[in-house]
């Protein structure tokens, strides 16, 4: 084993300036990378568990509505007591939906607070440097039967930060920390010259308005 070492070493003197520091830079990448892997995935993962519950809830609210207007439409042509019987069921369940959603909506940061939370937990670190803070257009994420009181908005804003890994990723737990929630949609985290890097991300919250998000 030591022989064999001995012969790497041997190599890497053999080699060029060149060589060798296009060798070190890689080696540098690769354990940068592993990090990110190490510290910042399991962030990112316990944030996209919330997502898949927001996106459940929605799938199967979505999926009840379309029965009941098939049940309504068969109403129309034959109402029946049975039929009268599964369309006030679907109708109670899509009720109970649309007062989980509203629960999720209870728990997120309002829109109106979105960029000015990124804003003030990036101000405690001295060592990350804003690059940009957007708001981005409204989304419509849903509409019960055209009822405006069921329609909720997505409000995404994307925050684009410099900095090295170790200030990121105590930016990101800084987030992760806070007492409110909110969604993460786009993560990109590059290394453009060591130690300093780039992260881009779009997070987001959900409203019952189309209203604008200060920043």
């Amino acid at each position: 084993m030591n022989q064999y070492w001995q012969s790497l070493s041997d190599k890497f003197d053999a080699m060029s300036s060149r060589e060798k520091w296009l060798i070190t830079v890689c080696g540098f990448v690769a354990v940068i990378m592993l990090m990110v892997t190490l510290a910042i995935d399991p962030i990112l993962n316990k944030v996209s568990v919330a997502q898949r519950q927001l996106a459940s809830i929605q799938s199967s609210n979505q999926i009840l509505q379309g029965e009941l207007l098939q049940l309504t439409a068969r109403l129309k042509q034959d109402p029946n007591k049975e039929i009268d019987i599964e369309y006030k069921r679907l109708l109670k369940d899509s009720q109970k939906l649309s007062e989980q959603l509203s629960g999720v909506v209870d728990q997120l940061v309002t829109p109106s607070q979105m960029s000015l939370l990124l804003e003030n937990v990036l101000q405690q670190s001295q060592k990350l440097n804003l690059v940009s803070l957007n708001s981005m257009g409204a989304e419509q994420l849903r509409s019960t039967q055209g009822d405006a009181s069921n329609t909720y908005f997505i409000h995404p804003v994307r925050i684009e930060l410099t900095g090295k890994y170790f200030d990121v990723l105590a930016y990101l737990e800084a987030l992760e920390s806070l007492p409110v929630k909110y969604y993460w949609r786009k993560f990109h985290y590059q290394v453009e010259e060591y130690p300093q890097a780039r992260l881009i991300m779009e997070v987001y919250t959900l409203g019952a308005r189309k209203e604008f998000i200060g920043g």
